[in-house]
């Protein structure tokens, strides 16, 4: 089952199934490294600040791809797709997901 997961959303903790492996890569790509305290690895890095656009999405992109890979084995990384920023100036991003 193919899945689009839009970044700009928010978990669902009463989720079940399926949805519960989408909730818990919406939950991985919301951690930033350092944040969990008995696991310090988990998240995306803050590398890609201050860097210019082009070079923040390759960024974001390849560590989404790598986090997604190793944290939920569940799901199988279709493609991650920029979807712009929010009002915020947060990018925005889709990942499509095979579950």
């Amino acid at each position: 089952m193919e899945v689009i997961i839009d970044t700009s959303k928010g978990i669902s903790w009463a989720s079940k199934g399926n949805d519960r492996i989408v909730q818990n890569i919406i939950n991985l790509l919301n951690t930033h490294k350092y944040e969990v305290a008995y696991d310090r690895t988990l998240g995306l890095s803050g590398d890609f600040i201050d860097k210019p656009s082009d070079e923040a999405i390759a960024i974001i992109t390849a560590e989404i791809s790598d986090l997604i890979s190793t944290r939920e084995p569940r799901a199988e990384l279709i493609e991650v797709l920029y979807a712009g920023t929010d009002e915020n100036g947060n990018m925005q991003f889709k990942v499509v997901v095979d579950i």
